[in-house]
């Protein structure tokens, strides 16, 4: 049972050492990081719950509860980071323009712009979190 959150945990966490490792950003590889960042490639969130829907087919099969309840998961979260947040980050992106232009000596007014994601950066976690899940159950659950 112990699979079912090691699994989907250590994806998330490995996805979001590559996307930090990755993403072009001096000295961005840090404990503050590591769980505040949000956006880019692959998509950490998107991982995590690919991850949880494929150790769920595995151990209890695609016809079950569980993995209905899993796979409709990973829709909502789907839905959440190429939609709803990647609309909050667009207008992120609005406002900080109006910001700096209303209040130039006032940086720290500035909000977060790189909240959502993209179609591929989405589908590149969960093409992350399945593979990483499929390894992992494979080495995890001969121990």
């Amino acid at each position: 049972m112990y699979l079912l959150i090691i699994i989907p945990i250590l994806a998330v966490l490995i996805a979001q050492v590559v996307k930090l490792s990755i993403d072009g950003i001096n000295h961005n590889l840090n404990w503050r990081h590591m769980f505040s960042d949000y956006g880019g490639m692959p998509s950490s969130h998107m991982a995590f719950v690919a991850a949880l829907a494929t150790v769920i087919a595995l151990r209890e099969g695609v016809a079950s509860a569980a993995f209905a309840v899993s796979f409709v998961l990973v829709i909502v979260v789907l839905r959440d980071a190429v939609g709803f947040r990647r609309e909050i980050g667009k207008n992120a992106v609005l406002t900080n323009t109006l910001t700096k232009e209303i209040f130039p000596e006032n940086p720290e007014v500035l909000v977060r712009e790189r909240i959502g994601h993209t179609l591929p950066e989405a589908a590149v976690g969960i093409i992350f979190g399945v593979v990483l899940a499929l390894i992992l159950y494979a080495l995890l659950a001969a121990v």
